[in-house]
């Protein structure tokens, strides 16, 4: 039941970052903005809390960091501009990819760096 509740509020508190996020900054960046500040997060997350309680990591992984990024957006955003063009489609869909899957292999490589530091 704990884990349960700290998914739920972690939830609830990324969802709510997440949108005062798009509605602050200028239509389309706000994607770009948690998506890849979500997936450093997450590598990050994954190497300095594996040593915590499995509510913790659950409550800021899964909860706050999961619903804070958004792959349904990105797969809407994505079929949105496949209808212009495959390739405009295309470019999105590889540069979010790549720049989102570099964000987390940076968050891992920092928290690695600070875990050998301790």
């Amino acid at each position: 039941m704990k884990q349960l509740v700290a998914v739920g509020l972690g939830g609830m508190i990324g969802a709510l970052l997440r949108v005062a996020i798009y509605t602050t900054v200028v239509d389309g960046i706000g994607l770009w903005i948690v998506n890849i500040i979500g997936s450093f997060l997450i590598g990050l997350a994954a190497i300095r809390l594996s040593h915590k309680s499995a509510e913790l990591r659950l409550f800021i992984s899964t909860g706050l960091l999961g619903s804070f990024t958004t792959f349904s957006a990105f797969s809407a955003d994505w079929f949105y501009y496949l209808q212009s063009s495959i390739w405009l489609g295309l470019i999105f869909a590889g540069s979010m990819t790549i720049a989102c899957v570099s964000a987390a292999a940076a968050g891992l490589w920092l928290g690695r760096k600070g875990v050998s530091s301790l």
